[in-house]
């Protein structure tokens, strides 16, 4: 028997398990909603500010 002729078989073997596992293999979609995201938020925002200095510093701040 020929040299190439011998390893033939081989091949056809290798050729169809590739196949089979290549059928094998998962598929992942992403698909973005047809809608936009809509977050509605009621924020109320109360802020204060309180400061305290010590007495040399109310001291200075009152000289000028």
């Amino acid at each position: 028997m020929k040299k190439h002729l011998k390893n033939r078989p081989h091949f056809f073997v290798a050729l169809f398990f590739l196949n089979v596992l290549a059928g094998c293999t998962p598929t992942i979609q992403l698909d973005t909603p047809k809608e936009g995201i809509t977050i509605n938020m009621n924020v109320v925002v109360d802020h204060n500010i309180n400061v305290t200095m010590d007495e040399k510093a109310k001291a200075v701040s009152e000289k000028k």
